[in-house]
């Protein structure tokens, strides 16, 4: 008879509701975690940590150890979700973001989505790029930055990818991508003047200051001189300011 089971972890206590739910589930399929071991692939050991409640697993462990005892993955989703946003502890400093229709700003846009992402699990970006349907659509480094306040997402449709990703529902996402084209409508111009600027020096790793001034007026672009190509010299960082038009309207150094 093997060991009895140690009790689960409520430190955290989302977590701890999770690998509840996972025990309860494998007790009701009647199988032991070796079992599990062969029908999931994983190990003996990473799914009792799973359920252990110390730490939160892997989207992919629980979709593996729900589908090998004949449940559903998807009513643990939002468990998942409760325990990784408590284990990274983001959302007590996030504000909760206004309607879709109250947003005017960039800044305001971009703090909503880095609340949906974190009330979403916050999922890898790997993770992210698969479920928004492939490198093509959201590549990871435009995720990196969009979870980080960097930058917005580039056009219409990466902004509904990175959306779907979250796995926000039709008409949530409707009403953002909506607002996201109507804070964007005006700035076409620098956004373009930018990438323009990045082909031209042959920048791959620069990155926006903000997304752009809470007024809307235009947008501020740094170059640093550790993400330049070799043969291109800048002794300081450099902010470029523009207006909506896309012109240059400050240099700064």
């Amino acid at each position: 008879m093997g060991r009895r089971e140690l009790p689960v972890d409520y430190t955290v206590w989302a977590r701890g509701r999770l690998a509840r739910a996972l025990r309860e589930l494998r007790v009701q399929a009647g199988l032991t975690y070796d079992e599990l071991a062969v029908r999931t692939g994983l190990s003996a050991a990473t799914l009792k940590r799973a359920a252990s409640g110390r730490t939160v697993p892997a989207w992919e462990t629980i979709t593996k150890l729900a589908e090998a005892c004949d449940g559903t993955p998807e009513e643990y989703i939002q468990l998942w979700r409760s325990a990784r946003a408590a284990d990274r502890g983001r959302m007590k400093e996030l504000r909760r973001p206004p309607a879709p229709a109250l947003i005017t700003t960039a800044g305001q846009f971009s703090e909503t989505l880095e609340y949906l992402y974190e009330s979403s699990g916050a999922p890898s970006l790997r993770e992210l790029q698969a479920r928004a349907g492939g490198a093509h659509l959201l590549p990871i480094s435009s995720a990196a930055r969009i979870v980080t306040r960097q930058a917005l997402p580039a056009s219409h449709q990466q902004c509904a990818a990175f959306l779907t990703a979250l796995g926000i529902g039709p008409g949530q996402l409707r009403r953002l991508v909506d607002a996201y084209d109507r804070i964007t409508a005006h700035s076409t111009a620098p956004w373009r003047a930018l990438s323009d600027l990045e082909e031209a020096f042959g920048i791959k790793a620069a990155t926006f200051d903000v997304p752009g001034p809470d007024d809307g007026s235009g947008l501020v672009y740094r170059l640093d001189p550790r993400n330049l190509p070799r043969g291109v010299a800048l002794k300081s960082q450099m902010l470029l300011l523009m207006d909506p038009s896309g012109r240059i309207t400050d240099v700064r150094t």
